[in-house]
């Protein structure tokens, strides 16, 4: 007797990603999913089943699915006919995809997840890389074995073991197919070896051509159980304690036919003039492109290289403090804030250095900090949602972003924080005294009026009466940073906006504290282009916050997709491995 696991599962109520609240996103055509209609080439448009959207984290699933062994038995029965005659096209594609991983991971070992017939494998033995590929086809795993002698193993990706880890795990085409895509990357992380890069493919549903296209976009296919938003795949990445370097869209090759029938297929009465063309073009023709709803994104297994002597040590209070200092090109500012900063105030401190060109991580080690050095520069709010993650898997209590550019002082790191510890705030911050805020100080008048009138239409959106809310130097409580989707932010400088727009979403007690600001020269923000970047894009955010507020929801504001929840030891080096409880909230 089958067991319920086994059968067809039944209309879900909560979205598999979250745990949020579905709502009908395109109705099905429904009907008994088969083997055939899971082939790759397969593209046709309105076959799938009801595709239901979460309200929470945006990920679009489809209903009624086999689960279990039933959808595993599916897939062994799977062939596709069609897959080698873009066999071509199909190597360049791998190629490129090589050529990415290249950037970040010398030849070593490679776990192709969902292989096919062994393209991208063989492709990648022929660069030196010593492979190994998963596939449930029966027909795909015998091509790669018997015709290119291939190692390919007949087992789904949880059932896979390896202690030797790997170099470079690929998953390409494949998340949007598993029954269960947070355990799918799960396993895809333990697999990797320290140093690690793990490669994801997957179509992106929240994609500007997905949205156009809408019922007739060509991801919403039988075969694909849910499809993940990139902010939320790249916000489980991180969960897991992975670095994202990479974040691209994907460039497929095919032969200009496949490319101009499957624009035919999606044009319903028009799409014969595009098959009649394609039936013109010589078969030997191809073309490279990317309709942008595809994305790779690589994610490394980065570790934090440590001082021969810290800066800071537990001091075996209560409450623990951690400071994150998110640092680009530091080097020359960053002995002055070690040296301002309060020592007596904090337990930890972590500079995630953003890929920078100077010498920023040797001079962080030399003075005490441990160093995070990202693969890649991505950004502020890279930095800070690195750092920010990293302090709650060490079981941190309250969490202290400090500027190493030395633009606010470090020594007032406890007034920071006291309000956090005496119950009376879950996020500080420490806004400029007005008499530092003037032209005398190095800030251009253009810049002060922008900011002052930006400052006052966010008091007026979020409901608050702050001074300013582009300041660096803030303060949050633990638990308020694991209520809040954080990782989906931004990369960029619109990280602190968004934050802020979600913290106040969460009703959040925001205290204000007066600092002296140091500022900047000129140079060193960006000057009138970037000024006028970051206003552009703080009304953006207060536009999304206004709209969520009227019933159009924005997923920024939902619910995380997993749960950060600290279970370890605190001091446990192992603690990222053991202690943190990532899963739906």
């Amino acid at each position: 007797m089958a067991s319920p696991r086994d059968a067809v599962s039944a209309y879900p109520q909560r979205c598999r990603i979250c745990s949020g609240a579905l709502e009908l996103h395109l109705p099905g055509a429904g009907g008994m999913l088969t083997a055939e209609a899971l082939s790759p080439s397969r593209h046709e448009p309105g076959l799938h089943a009801d595709l239901l959207a979460c309200r929470e984290c945006g990920a679009i699933q489809q209903a009624g699915m086999p689960a279990g062994s039933r959808l595993h038995d599916l897939y062994r029965e799977m062939r596709d006919e069609a897959y080698l005659a873009e066999q071509a096209g199909r190597r360049a594609t791998a190629a490129r995809l090589l050529d990415l991983i290249a950037r970040h991971a010398g030849a070593g070992r490679l776990l192709d997840v969902g292989c096919g017939h062994g393209l991208l494998l063989d492709e990648a033995r022929r660069r030196g890389h010593r492979v190994v590929g998963l596939e449930l086809s029966r027909a795909g795993a015998r091509h790669a074995r018997e015709v290119l002698g291939l190692e390919v193993h007949e087992v789904p990706l949880e059932a896979f073991e390896d202690p030797g880890g790997f170099d470079v795990v690929v998953l390409a085409d494949v998340l949007e197919h598993l029954e269960d895509p947070v355990l799918g990357i799960d396993r895809a992380a333990r697999l990797l070896a320290p140093g690690g890069v793990l490669c994801i493919i997957t179509p992106d549903a929240s994609s500007v051509t997905a949205r156009l296209a809408g019922a007739r976009w060509w991801g919403y296919l039988p075969a694909h159980t849910c499809l993940i938003p990139r902010r939320t795949l790249r916000e489980l990445l991180a969960a897991r304690g992975l670095v994202v370097s990479t974040d691209v869209p994907l460039v497929r090759t095919f032969s200009a036919r496949r490319w101009l029938d499957g624009l035919g297929e999606r044009l319903g009465p028009l799409g014969g003039v595009f098959e009649a063309l394609a039936a013109r073009l010589p078969p030997g023709a191809s073309l490279s492109l990317s309709l942008y709803d595809e994305r790779v994104v690589l994610a490394h297994r980065v570790e934090a290289r440590e001082p021969a002597e810290p800066l800071l040590r537990d001091r075996g209070g209560p409450a623990r403090v951690h400071v994150v200092l998110p640092a680009h090109d530091a080097a020359g500012s960053l002995p002055g804030v070690v040296g301002e900063m309060a020592r007596d105030a904090a337990d930890h401190a972590l500079l995630v250095d953003d890929a920078s060109a100077d010498a920023t991580a040797d001079v962080a080690l030399a003075h005490g900090l441990p160093v995070l050095r990202q693969p890649s520069s991505r950004g502020h709010g890279s930095a800070q949602k690195t750092g920010y993650l990293r302090a709650l898997l060490a079981g941190a209590d309250v969490v202290v972003t400090v500027r190493p550019d030395d633009g606010h002082d470090p020594a007032l790191l406890a007034a920071l924080v006291e309000p956090i510890l005496a119950g009376r705030a879950e996020l500080v911050v420490g806004s400029r005294l007005p008499e530092h805020d003037g032209d005398a100080n190095g800030v251009p008048r253009w810049r002060r009026l922008g900011r002052h009138g930006l400052t006052g239409l966010e008091n007026r959106v979020f409901g608050l009466s702050l001074r300013a809310y582009d300041t660096g130097y803030r303060a949050f409580s633990a638990d308020l940073l694991r209520s809040l989707p954080f990782l989906r932010n931004s990369d960029a400088s619109m990280f602190d906006q968004e934050i802020f727009a979600q913290a106040v979403d969460r009703g959040a007690r925001v205290v204000e504290i007066p600092l002296p600001a140091r500022e900047l020269p000129e140079p060193a923000s960006g000057g009138l282009p970037a000024g006028v970047r970051h206003g552009l894009g703080a009304l953006v955010v207060l536009g999304r916050f206004s709209l969520d507020r009227r019933g159009r929801r924005w997923p920024l504001l939902g619910r995380p997709a997993t749960r950060l929840t600290f279970t370890g030891a605190r001091g446990d080096d192992a603690a990222e491995d053991r202690g943190l409880d990532v899963g739906a909230p």
